[in-house]
């Protein structure tokens, strides 16, 4: 299975892609960064503990899949898959946790969308492997 990603990052289209998909990652890096400055709606230290943690932890993972997806590497793409499906697992099973109304949860909801459509983008270029 390594060596199949290994060889599915050399090609053209994956690699387009996978710096598109660090574009991504640098986007969702920045929105953790101004959630902890402050500017997502209240004050970092007023939301909560798991809000907080999550941030953190995320800010660090995004960051660090920027850098593998941009120079191609293997262990970018296991960054990406990781940081999507716990945020899938976040998301849907702990939702009551990161919305407190239906217009939270909406976006939640198309942020998930929005990572599935990736996710699948990625997956036709990692099988058709042409």
């Amino acid at each position: 299975m390594f060596n199949y990603l290994l060889e599915a990052t050399e090609l053209y289209w994956m690699g387009i892609y996978l710096r598109v998909l660090a574009c991504v990652f640098a986007y969702g890096a920045i929105v953790h960064a101004g959630n902890m400055a402050g500017l997502g709606g209240k004050p970092w230290l007023e939301t909560p503990s798991l809000w907080r943690i999550a941030d953190i932890v995320y800010l660090i993972l995004d960051i660090a899949a920027v850098i593998g997806l941009w120079q191609r590497k293997v262990w970018g793409i296991g960054l990406f898959l990781l940081a999507f499906s716990s945020q899938f697992v976040l998301y849907t099973i702990f939702i009551d946790y990161f919305a407190s109304n239906s217009q939270e949860k909406q976006t939640i909801y198309g942020l998930l969308g929005t990572e599935a459509i990736l996710i699948l983008i990625f997956l036709i270029l990692f099988l058709t492997k042409k």
